[in-house]
């Protein structure tokens, strides 16, 4: 049985660093991680841009809106999906 996906919104940032090739996101809390499971993550990219200005986070190209794919499994798993912003 083919576990479903589904693709979200979230918040890249490249790291301080640059340490190895691994994603770096945005937390709910506004500080970079490299926690898939702590990125913020939302249904549509507008929300994931108010996010942005809420949270005083400056998209560029450093920082920008982009789609990663998420398992079923990883949606309900996650403490992160209670924050999950709809719309």
């Amino acid at each position: 049985m083919e576990k479903m996906k589904e693709s979200l919104f979230v918040l890249f940032t490249v790291p301080q660093q640059q340490v190895g090739s691994g994603a770096c996101y945005i937390a709910w809390d506004g500080y970079p991680t490299i926690l898939r499971s702590k990125a913020a993550r939302f249904h549509s990219y507008a929300n994931a841009k108010a996010f942005a200005k809420e949270n005083r986070v400056a998209l560029n190209g450093l920082t920008y809106i982009g789609l990663e794919d998420f398992t079923e499994v990883e949606l309900t798993g996650s403490e992160a999906s209670n924050h999950l912003r709809v719309g």
